[in-house]
């Protein structure tokens, strides 16, 4: 789940489709879909590059690499690739400093 109270809710409830939606075709039952497939899957949610980016920025935060497809996909989709890495500095600040 995305946490970004900053965003209205409208965009908040776009981000935790997408997540939905770019999880099952990144890493779950649809990874196997054909690209094209899954990139429209995306878009249907939404083509807006900053709400792309923020969700790439939550999956790059998984220290595993576990998460690189769905990365990719969101890039694919044309995230925003700037700001996937700045809100993927947040996520770590904020996860360090809960430890």
């Amino acid at each position: 789940m995305v946490d970004v109270p900053s965003l209205p809710q409208r965009q908040r409830l776009l981000l935790a489709e997408l997540s939905g939606v770019a999880g099952r075709h990144g890493t779950g039952d649809r990874r196997d879909a054909p690209r094209e497939v899954a990139v429209a899957a995306v878009r249907a949610v939404t083509d807006d590059p900053v709400l792309l980016g923020i969700q790439a920025g939550v999956a790059l935060v998984d220290p595993h690499g576990t998460n690189r497809p769905i990365v990719e996909l969101l890039q694919a989709a044309g995230a925003d690739m700037t700001v996937a890495e700045q809100h993927a500095a947040e996520v770590r600040e904020r996860l360090s400093r809960s430890l």
